[in-house]
């Protein structure tokens, strides 16, 4: 099959998604009126007005028609009745010119197989191929209702929501089609079929190849192959042929939908088809403002010229479709910031863990919770007195920890948000907090968070009710500025909380308004039994992360969700766990709903700053870069004292190559805390994206200064090191790290150190356990398979390209336009020699991102690897400039084609 390969995972995905069954098999629709009731003109085959076919006469032995319903350009349709199988059914009879030549007849017979053999609900089944009385013919199955060319005709343009429900159902047609190597060639609405139950049905796949004649795209009798107002512009040149021909007719059947009209107009079909190879569609949304511009996007994708930047598969544009699909149908779920979890989850999550992948440098985030477009707000109003820093610690259980842990987490988990609202108070963050405790006694988790107030607290039980005290100390004076008692119960965490706060705030030494008060007291929920939930669910995703506690947390989110649907901080923690789940699974379900999620959480409640933290977060993970920022600059107005929100904030702006303003944001977070070493290290970790290495080791060093326990500080310092091809002086770097913390991505930067030492056995031993401990990792598979290349392995080698390919793959499904795993991919394949794939995925990866440095390097290796040696020192000299080490292209073996060129061993000296 031409393009992408369609991987299992990919296969699968319909029957995960929810979609109505339809009702009927399949086949064509009534004519238009202006043919209705008999034959039009010349254009109708002579016999086609022969008795033989007239209603109720019998077509050979086995058929009997009952009516004429349609005219293609293959022939004549039927309705007939099968009476050998007691079914209806449509007799496609085939035009006598058509049928003449034997070699056209056997390629039809041919392509027909092939295509009879994809079994999809989407697609009408094509049942024989036949002849009576010397009239070739083909029976299908029969649809009950008409085409979409009818439908058009009708009513000019579609509502959008029934556009967009159209435009998937053809999607997981043409996936299906596509995945078993077959292209339509002459997709339009008449081929698309709609039954009175609303299913959607494509015809005639397969048929149109069997027609061809050589490459120009023309019948034997001069026609052309395919419908001119829907052919792709390399069809008009005559060009070759693939799956993204169908893509590009798909989107000019769904701009034809949402617009009533086509994108290309002329005095003739010539001038059109000219136009479609010479010029850009003009915005479907300048025509129908009422469409989405997510809708208009995906659209105007499927209709680049070149098919290179088009979709390269059907199941990209169900990604995309995917991504918005859950707030057209109501999905009710949700998600929020992760509250705590364990140490190493929160090093990946916000801070940057380096895979060095071999033959290039990755810096590789695990999915930083945002991703989008636009600028930090500007933050709340400078308070009259000075801004007090505090830390809410995790109160101290005095009896059943297990029974009781997750009313205490849950109770400084919402003092923590309500005084988080209060201007004059600069509250660190839970995930702060929670990195802090390791340091053991107040006084040096107060200097761990640089605070100065600290807000502790001691739960007991009394019978059936709770006994609560909670202190303020002033770490920096030594002393206890205030204390008190509470008592209430269980079930009624609610109410306490709000006594706590309003006694808290003055201990503070602060004065609370009467909107502030209003606004923190105001509960997420009424009904106790569902908030109780809640805070069983959030206390499940607390800790050590693996698949049973995620699934724990789901069950209470759902169950919560069952007593007040319109808990929207429940649909939170579902989101969150389900992102996590997904991060574990990597099963694109748990994405969507995870959006859904999301975005039901924020139709129930938009003034939850957790809510747009999440709604960027899911955004970020599935490509929406533009929306993530505006959902994060909107829960940034609501929390600006968010050190987390803006760090979030930073890593949209990377990922929309936005570098100065990531910059601002990472730099704004570590004016709100200063004291955290995550602030610090996702500024280093920015840097180090762009090529500044002397600034980004400046930032991991602080970590270390900070956190000296920190692997993180440690591993990313031997990363720019490495980056210097200083490869000796990494390897203590990763060592130490993986002294305090063995992790994957360290054994894979200490195996990639190896590899550049040419050290190949310990660099496969490295990325051996790097895979053993991270199996679905497609950075560290990849990483493996180029140690098994330089080792002399040919055949593990192929092996592991083709696994980290399968796992780059369904990283795509859930984020198409991730730049880097696109960039990867670039290399897999041109390592295993498919080097038209590999230069299509670089050059998407660098539309997508111009910024990054690793991509360019990739660009340079992907060339060398082709011999196309001016492109590659083209690229290369461009990464190097922007910062890229010269000593590891040169000392790297992808480019062994360049080292002739007389400019390679001056890299080194190229303007910085």
């Amino acid at each position: 099959m031409a393009g992408v390969p369609v991987g299992p995972e990919v296969a699968a995905e319909s029957q995960r998604i929810s979609r109505q069954p339809s009702t009927a098999s399949a086949v064509a629709s009534p004519p238009p009126a202006s043919s209705a009731g008999g034959p039009v003109g010349a254009s109708w085959p002579a016999y086609a007005a022969s008795p033989l076919l007239e209603p109720g006469a019998d077509f050979g032995p086995r058929y009997r028609i009952e009516e004429r319903i349609g005219e293609g350009g293959m022939g004549t349709v039927y309705r007939a009745f099968d009476k050998e199988l007691n079914r209806v059914v449509a007799l496609k009879l085939l035009r006598p010119e058509l049928t003449h030549d034997a070699g056209s007849m056997q390629r039809f017979k041919q392509e027909l197989l092939l295509a009879s053999k994809v079994s999809h609900k989407n697609i009408l089944r094509i049942h024989d191929l036949g002849d009576a009385g010397g009239i070739r013919f083909i029976s299908m199955a029969y649809v009950d209702g008409e085409d979409l060319n009818g439908l058009l005709g009708r009513e000019g343009k579609l509502d959008v929501e029934r556009a967009a429900s159209i435009f998937r159902e053809l999607c997981f047609a043409l996936k299906a089609a596509h995945s078993e190597g077959i292209v339509h060639r002459d997709l339009k609405p008449h081929n698309v079929l709609l039954d009175k139950s609303g299913g959607v049905f494509v015809s005639d796949f397969g048929l149109a190849k069997s027609l061809e004649s050589g490459n120009v795209g023309m019948t034997r009798t001069g026609e052309f192959l395919g419908t001119p107002r829907y052919m792709s512009p390399e069809q008009v040149e005559g060009q070759p042929v693939d799956q993204r021909s169908d893509i590009y007719a798909l989107g000019l059947i769904v701009y034809e939908m949402l617009t009533g009209d086509v994108p290309f107009s002329g005095d003739s079909a010539m001038q059109v088809m000219f136009k479609r190879i010479k010029e850009k569609p003009k915005n479907p949304r300048s025509i129908n403002p009422a469409i989405p511009e997510y809708l208009a996007r995906i659209v105007l994708h499927c209709l680049e010229r070149k098919p290179t930047d088009r979709y390269l598969q059907a199941g990209e544009i169900l990604a995309d479709l995917n991504a918005h699909r859950a707030s057209s149908h109501g999905i009710t779920m949700k998600f929020t910031i992760p509250a705590a979890a364990d140490r190493r989850w929160w090093w990946i999550a916000g801070a940057a863990v380096l895979v060095i992948a071999l033959g290039y440098g990755i810096w590789r985030f695990t999915r930083p919770p945002a991703d989008a477009t636009g600028s930090a707000p500007a933050g709340a109003a400078v308070p009259a007195g000075p801004v007090r820093y505090v830390a809410v610690l995790p109160f101290r259980i005095l009896g059943d920890e297990k029974a009781l842990g997750y009313l205490g987490e849950g109770l400084i988990e919402g003092l923590t948000a309500k005084l988080s609202q209060l201007p004059a108070l600069r509250v660190s963050s839970r995930s702060a907090v929670e990195e802090a405790r390791a340091k053991g006694s107040m006084d040096k988790i107060a200097r761990a968070l640089g605070v100065k107030l600290v807000v502790s607290g001691v739960i007991q039980p009394a019978g059936d009710r709770l006994r609560v005290i909670v202190n303020v100390d002033d770490m920096e004076k030594g002393q206890r500025v205030w204390g008190q008692e509470f008592t209430g119960i269980a079930q009624d965490l609610l109410a306490l909380e709000d006594q706590i706060y309003a006694k808290v705030v003055p201990g503070l030494g602060l004065e609370a308004t009467g909107e502030e008060i209003a606004r923190a007291t105001a509960h997420p929920t009424e009904n106790l039994e569902a908030y109780d939930l809640y805070l069983r669910g959030r206390g499940a995703l607390r800790g050590q992360q693996d698949v049973r506690k995620l699934e724990e947390a789901v069950a209470n989110f759902e169950q919560a969700l069952k007593k007040d649907p319109q808990f929207a901080l429940a649909y939170a923690g579902l989101a969150d766990a389900q992102m996590q789940l997904y991060t574990e699974k990597k099963d694109q379900v748990y994405a969507e709903r995870a959006l859904g999620a999301a975005q039901q959480a924020a139709r129930l409640d938009d003034k939850l700053p957790e809510v747009h933290f999440s709604l960027g977060s899911v955004f970020s993970a599935t490509g929406r870069t533009s929306e993530a920022i505006a959902e994060l600059k909107r829960a940034l107005t609501l929390a600006p004292n968010s050190d987390e929100g803006h760090r979030r904030l930073g890593h949209a702006f990377m990922r929309a190559g936005r570098t100065e303003e990531a910059l601002q944001a990472f730099q704004k977070a570590i004016d709100v805390n200063p004291y955290f070493w995550l602030n610090h290290s996702a500024l280093g970790g920015a840097h180090f994206q762009i090529g500044d290495n002397e600034k980004a080791l400046a930032g991991f060093r602080k970590v270390t200064e900070l956190e000296p326990d920190n692997p993180l500080g440690h591993e990313n310092q031997g990363s720019v090191y490495f980056r210097q091809g200083k490869w000796n002086e990494c390897i203590p770097f990763f060592e130490k790290a993986l002294a305090l913390e063995p992790y994957w991505s360290t054994y894979s930067n200490l195996g990639t150190a190896y590899f550049y030492l040419k050290r190949y056995p310990d660099a496969v031993r490295m990325f051996e356990k790097s895979v053993e401990m991270n199996p679905n990792e497609e950075v560290t598979l990849g990483n493996l398979a180029d140690a098994y290349r330089w080792s002399g392995l040919k055949d593990k080698a192929q092996a592991k390209y083709d696994a980290a390919i399968a796992r780059a793959y369904q990283e795509l499904r859930v984020n198409p336009r991730d730049a880097n795993t696109l960039g990867n991919l670039a290399l897999y394949y041109a390592k295993k020699g498919d080097d038209s794939r590999g230069v299509e995925f670089i050059r998407r990866a660098r539309s997508i991102d111009q910024t990054s440095v690793s991509l360019m390097y990739n660009e340079a290796v992907v060339h060398a690897l082709g011999r196309r040696v001016p492109e590659a020192m083209r690229a290369l000299r461009k990464a190097v400039g922007a910062g890229y080490s010269a000593a590891e292209a040169q000392n790297d073996p992808e480019l062994e084609s360049l080292r002739s060129h007389p400019d390679f061993a001056a890299l080194g000296k190229a303007p910085r």
